[in-house]
């Protein structure tokens, strides 16, 4: 009864802590190319540099110190990794509202992915606490909170935008993560053994009995899941306006946004569902189906010649996510013993964070070259890779 009662407020305050990291992000990011704009006398291609770097920069950083970061939640738990996050998430969001140049900002947000994890940590700490037959329903909500604050994010940003100013947004922000920190602080309980560097053992050799073919199934998975996630986020409205050449202003705007609500509305109704799902048929079973599906997905997506059509396939996309990111945590516990648990994780961190510098990279540079339909002919070539990858693995297995 205990173990219910820690895990359920555990999960009450790591969930909301995902809500407002995202909301955190999804509030600033949509107008931070107009922050900047205020900071100095810039061209159009200038800005478009800047914007890209300020986006950038966040998760390349993410990716490079990630890894050891892992190393320290072995030693130290998880609980602690959320508060370095959330704490300096606080102070880089408040120094980036009071910003006097770009380049300050630049190097905040550099920090910030520096010291980011949040989200991961909490995944983290639900995975190893939570039983192991109900595994994937926790994991499948947990996710809910981080998109809920994806879906809400940029409607807040653009209200605190309108009555307090950028810099006003960015001070409110801040004042969100902490108090996600204190929740944490106060609220979240982990029982943790610290491990001296000395004796924490060595992740080569573990590595090694968890299987090459597992590791690079598990972190191409994770880097092609989120690719395709955002691959077309910063060229969407361009292709709503392809789809929809009569549409007014107005109504392109009220389309992109629809679209891009999609996928995370149906992951958040559907997370229930998946998660139990998950559980019955378990994660190696249900990452192969739902691979398939968006694989599918993205092949018609391809083909699609209305929004309304590129609406209905994103909602499929969602469904497919909602399976993929909780069905990799589960294949994770189950496969990586404890003592690595969180260096493992990090590598994880690391290849969702290039995934996102990735997918809407590749995007422009598809979308410069052959237009914007064959950018989902190429995501859905990287989930077949990943497919592949997967499908080596369970035929290197012992009684398959």
């Amino acid at each position: 009864m205990q173990v219910t009662t820690t895990l359920t407020r555990n999960f009450r305050i790591l969930w909301f802590g995902s809500l407002i990291t995202d909301l955190g992000n999804a509030m600033t990011l949509p107008f931070i190319v107009l922050y900047i704009q205020t900071l100095g006398h810039y061209s159009t291609t200038q800005l478009n540099l800047l914007g890209a770097a300020a986006f950038a920069v966040t998760y390349a950083c993410k990716a490079l110190v990630a890894p050891l970061w892992g190393r320290l939640a072995d030693q130290k738990g998880r609980k602690l990794m959320c508060l370095r996050a959330s704490g300096m998430m606080t102070l880089t969001i408040l120094g980036v509202g009071l910003a006097p140049n770009v380049t300050i900002l630049l190097i905040l947000r550099a920090a910030q992915g520096a010291f980011s994890g949040y989200i991961n940590n909490a995944n983290a700490l639900i995975s190893l606490t939570a039983p192991a037959e109900r595994r994937g329903q926790w994991l499948s909500k947990l996710v809910t909170g981080s998109i809920s604050g994806t879906l809400m994010g940029p409607l807040l940003g653009s209200v605190l935008a309108n009555t307090v100013g950028y810099r006003g947004a960015f001070i409110v922000t801040s004042g969100l993560m902490a108090m996600v920190f204190v929740m944490t602080l106060w609220g979240v309980q982990e029982d943790v053994t610290p491990v001296s560097r000395q004796a924490l053992a060595p992740l080569r050799p573990i590595l090694k009995q968890i299987g090459g073919v597992f590791i690079m199934a598990l972190l191409t998975s994770l880097l092609v899941v989120q690719a395709t996630t955002n691959a077309v986020t910063p060229i969407l409205s361009l292709f709503v306006m392809q789809l929809a050449p009569q549409a007014s202003s107005n109504t392109i705007v009220l389309l992109t946004g629809l679209v891009a609500a999609a996928p995370g509305v149906a992951t958040i109704l559907m997370a229930g569902r998946i998660g139990r799902l998950i559980d019955r048929l378990g994660a190696g079973r249900c990452l192969l189906i739902f691979l398939g599906l968006a694989i599918s997905d993205l092949i018609l997506t391809s083909l699609v010649q209305q929004v309304g059509q590129l609406i209905i396939l994103r909602l499929i996309l969602g469904i497919a996510d909602a399976a993929l990111l909780p069905a990799l945590q589960v294949m994770t516990v189950e496969r990586v013993p404890q003592v690595a648990f969180g260096r493992v994780f990090s590598l994880n961190q690391s290849a969702q964070a290039c995934g996102n510098v990735v997918g809407p990279g590749l995007a422009v540079l598809v979308a410069n070259q052959w237009g914007y339909q064959p950018i989902f002919l190429v995501t859905a070539s990287l989930q077949v890779i990943a497919l592949g990858l997967w499908g080596l693995y369970f035929h290197q297995q012992p009684g398959r």
